[in-house]
């Protein structure tokens, strides 16, 4: 009896779809990233700033903490702190992480939501158009408006990042 040629090729095919999805789902598990260490020298600028500097304890993350890179610090009227996943991304769309934000901030127009302490926060959802805009959440505490975006961020994780922050207090 003669070995049927399309099979001797179906176990590698097999193994090499196996290991391609082994890989793949590796590579999408979700890490955690300690965001007061992953942005200590952004922090420690900002401090210098006309608000308190309120940021999450951690944030769930698409890519490993080492690939993403951290900038911003104080502004005229607050601080501005990004997390991207390319250096110098200037808020970019193709590589927009993260950004968190005290001072001068606009309040998003979106869903009441909310947040630790007796605090209200306006919630909105992902937009998608030509490109696609981070889920975000603003509050004010203590006369300061905060807000913070997110591109994997749902309701459930942009209140849970909001609630972090206000219960970590100062950094």
């Amino acid at each position: 009896m003669r070995p049927r040629a399309g099979l001797a090729f179906v176990a590698p095919a097999l193994a090499a779809a196996a290991l391609a999805t082994s890989v793949l789902a590796s590579a999408t598990i979700a890490t955690t990233v300690n965001l007061p260490s992953k942005l200590a020298p952004e922090i420690a600028h900002a401090r210098h700033g006309r608000v308190v500097v309120l940021l999450p304890s951690s944030i769930r993350a698409d890519v490993p903490a080492s690939r993403l890179y951290p900038s911003g610090g104080e502004t005229a009227t607050g601080y501005d702190i990004q997390l991207a996943y390319a250096p110098e991304c200037n808020d970019g769309t193709a590589c927009f992480f993260a950004e968190f934000q005290g001072g001068a901030v606009t309040r998003e127009p979106g869903t009441p939501v909310a947040l630790a302490h007796g605090i209200t926060g306006s919630y909105r959802a992902i937009r998608c158009g030509a490109s696609c805009g981070p889920a975000s959440i603003t509050w004010t505490e203590d006369g300061a408006r905060y807000g913070v975006q997110y591109v994997l961020g749902g309701k459930a994780s942009m209140v849970a990042l909001a609630d972090s922050a206000i219960k970590a207090g100062p950094r």
